[in-house]
């Protein structure tokens, strides 16, 4: 039983070599998008050790040494 390609597959179409793109705006916002990533990596770091210094200021330091 041969395998016949799936007609309906992105392979079996040509690229288009002009899909409407300017590549200043293609600069711009490759300029951008890592910088709002970062920012937003580091905010969601930033408020994991505060809920982290948080859980241990207000549950395990109240709680006194262990033994």
């Amino acid at each position: 039983m041969a395998l016949t390609p799936d007609p309906k597959s992105s392979a079996q179409f040509p690229s288009r070599p002009d899909d409407g793109i300017d590549e200043a705006a293609l600069e711009s916002v490759m300029r951008e998008v890592p910088s709002g990533a970062l920012a937003l990596s580091l905010l969601t770091v930033g408020l994991l050790l505060v809920a982290w210094f948080l859980m241990y200021a207000l549950v395990f330091l109240p709680r006194g040494m262990v033994g």
